[in-house]
C-alpha cells in the first residue's frame, strides 16, 4: 500500500485481521521486508503494520538529513494519515528501536506495549575509536551518491554494522546516517512509562547486550530477555524465539 505523508510518497503493509495493532519499525539500511517472517507469525492474532522508512525500501527520501526524532514524527504522521488510532504495541528493531523509544519517551503516541529488538541509541565512544582505528575511513570514501538507491541503503548498513551505534563523526559520511547515530536516547527512554520487553543477542557486536542492560535500567517496568548466540539480525535468525518472546509479552 502506498500513501503520501509529508510529501513522501511512502510504502507500507498491512497483514492480519486482529483487533489490536502492532507497528513494527525497521533498522537502518533495511525496510519492512526484514520483518516478513517474523510479521506474519504475529499476524495470526494481531493486525500489524509495517512501514518503509524514508530513504528506504519503496519510500522517498526524505529532503534534508533526518535524526531520530524526525522519524519518530514522521511515523506519527503516517498513522494519522492512514487513520490508524490505537496503537497496541511498537515494536522496534536497530535503529526502529531507538524511533519507537523517541515516540514514547517524548509522548508523541500511547501504546500498551514496546518491543526493543537490538536496538541502538547508545553512544559508545570507546568503541567508535576502535572501529576507525581498525578500519579506517574506507566507507566513508565511497561515492555512495552515484550508486543505485538500493546498493547505497545495503552500504549503509554494512556501515552502521561495523560501526554499531557508536556514532562516527565524519564529514564524508551519510549526513542522515551521522545524525541518527550521533543521538543516545537513554535519557529520553526514561521518560518512558510503558511496559517495556528488550531482547538482545548475546553474539551481537553491532549493538552489544550491555546496550540491552542500559536501557533496562532506564525503563521503568522493562526486562531484558537473552537469546544465546544470536547477532545483530536476530528476528530473523531466531524468527520463531523472538515471535514466542513477544507474543508471551504482548498476552500477558
Amino acid at each position: 500500500m502506498n500513501v503520501v505523508v509529508n510529501g513522501l510518497m511512502t510504502n507500507y503493509l498491512k497483514v492480519g485481521s486482529g483487533r489490536r495493532v502492532i507497528i513494527l519499525l525497521h533498522g537502518w539500511g533495511d525496510s519492512s521486508a526484514t520483518f516478513a517472517d517474523f510479521g506474519r507469525r504475529l499476524a495470526k492474532n494481531y493486525t500489524v503494520l509495517t512501514v518503509d522508512l524514508p530513504g528506504f525500501g519503496a519510500t522517498q527520501e526524505p529532503p534534508r538529513p533526518w535524526g531520530v526524532d524526525d522519524y519518530a514524527n514522521f511515523v506519527v504522521t503516517w498513522l494519522n494519515k492512514i487513520g490508524q488510532k490505537d496503537v497496541y504495541a511498537l515494536i522496534g528493531h536497530s535503529n526502529g528501536g531507538a524511533i519507537a523509544i523517541s515516540m514514547l519517551g517524548r509522548k508523541l503516541i500511547k501504546s500498551k506495549k514496546l518491543i526493543l529488538i537490538a536496538s541502538s541509541g547508545i553512544r559508545d565512544i570507546y568503541k567508535m575509536r576502535r572501529v576507525i582505528l581498525r578500519s579506517g575511513a574506507t566507507i566513508a570514501r565511497l561515492p555512495l551518491k552515484i550508486l543505485p538507491k538500493r546498493t547505497r541503503n545495503r552500504i549503509k548498513r554494512r556501515a552502521y554494522e561495523a560501526i554499531g551505534s557508536d556514532y562516527m563523526m565524519m564529514p564524508e559520511l551519510d549526513a542522515s546516517f551521522r545524525r541518527l547515530v550521533n543521538q543516545d536516547m537513554q535519557e529520553t527512554a526514561t521518560h518512558i512509562d510503558t511496559p517495556t520487553l528488550i531482547i538482545y543477542g548475546s553474539a551481537d557486536d553491532t549493538t552489544p547486550l550491555k546496550y540491552g542492560q542500559l536501557f533496562k535500567d532506564a525503563i521503568n517496568q522493562s526486562r531484558l530477555e537473552v537469546i544465546e548466540g544470536a547477532g545483530h539480525m536476530i528476528h530473523q535468525e531466531k524468527a520463531e524465539k523472538v515471535a514466542a518472546l513477544s507474543k508471551d509479552f504482548l498476552n500477558a
